[in-house]
């Protein structure tokens, strides 16, 4: 009588199931890779942190110039430590105000070829608007010292941009160098061009218009 084979008590096939097979295969897969390009991988971590702790420098590093800037023009209180710091500073936008500022003290002084100098450096180193209302005061400026071609060709390029501010301001400028070359079509041109929503210098124009000759 054949004999039975005994059964075992521990069948070791059924202790890991199929999906735990394809887990303990994955983790030995990443533990590989992880050893494989470990050096790669912290490297690429450290080189985005330091990235990143490059730009946040970057910016702490300009948010404290331009609280430097602000404060070393507060601290210049008269027009020489302005003129001085304003120098310094050269093409920076603070600076480019700065001169504006000291051109308008300067005209209203009548000191119109020290004006002229600071309105140069205001327009070099201006944003936008400043570097606009540095142009008409500059304009100004020639026009008062009789250089009217280099004061035209600064008001036309405002003049003929419908974004600028000063649109309206350039056209009215323009319009008062022609009435007093006698050229009463392009003032008259000029005047129509000025936008009814400019009141102010639509009227001032409007002055300019009753002292033209009849067409």
């Amino acid at each position: 009588m054949a004999q039975k084979t005994p059964t075992p008590k521990n069948d070791e096939r059924n202790i890991v199931g199929s999906n735990q097979v394809e887990i303990q295969d994955l983790e030995d897969q990443v533990v590989m890779f992880w050893e494989k390009n470990k050096g790669i991988i912290i490297g690429s971590v450290a080189f985005t942190f330091a990235v990143f702790l490059g730009y946040q420098g970057i910016q702490w590093m300009q948010q404290n110039a331009e609280q430097s800037l602000k404060a070393g023009y507060q601290e210049a209180d008269t027009a020489d430590a302005k003129a001085a710091w304003a120098a310094e500073e050269a093409g920076t936008p603070l600076s480019g105000f700065a001169f504006k500022e000291l051109g308008d003290q300067a005209y209203a002084t009548g000191e119109l070829s020290k004006a002229e100098g600071y309105y140069r450096q205001a327009v070099d180193s201006a944003a936008a608007p400043i570097d606009q209302a540095a142009k008409i005061a500059l304009a100004v400026t020639l026009i008062g010292q009789d250089k009217l071609s280099e004061a035209k060709d600064l008001l036309q390029g405002i003049a003929d941009d419908p974004t600028a501010l000063a649109q309206a301001e350039a056209q009215y400028r323009l319009a008062y160098i022609a009435s007093q070359e006698g050229d009463a079509a392009t003032a008259r041109a000029l005047i129509e061009a000025i936008s009814d929503d400019s009141f102010f210098w639509k009227s001032r124009a409007r002055s300019i218009e009753q002292k033209l000759p009849d067409a």
